[in-house]
């Protein structure tokens, strides 16, 4: 599981690129938010994974699910897409955001170790 979210951040990091600077979008989603979006999103896609190996399968799936689970968050996939790219100019708050979900996926992943 760790190595699942490591490979997540690395992913996520590596793939942003300085595209310029970027207008704060008119619907930011609040850094608490992004948060929460990106634990939900790295349970998701660790899940997807391990259920539909195949790749062409897991795309499918995974946009599926992240528009599900965008639109429970009352968040759209552009609006959390124009929030990656924002917070992404500043790669301070980018990685206080990735290490803010990492760590409370520690936390939920500590929670459920010592129910066993």
């Amino acid at each position: 599981m760790k190595r699942i979210i490591f490979l997540a951040i690395i992913i996520l990091f590596g793939s942003c690129s300085d595209k310029g600077a970027v207008d704060r979008p008119k619907n930011l989603v609040p850094k608490e938010k992004m948060v929460e979006l990106i634990k939900e999103l790295v349970k998701l896609e660790a899940h997807i994974k391990i259920k539909y190996p195949s790749v062409a399968q897991f795309h499918k799936v995974m946009i599926k699910s992240g528009d599900s689970l965008f639109s429970s968050h009352k968040v759209t996939a552009e609006e959390f897409d124009s929030s990656m790219d924002y917070y992404g100019m500043n790669q301070q708050e980018m990685k206080d955001i990735y290490s803010e979900a990492l760590d409370k996926l520690n936390q939920e992943l500590g929670a459920l170790q010592s129910e066993k």
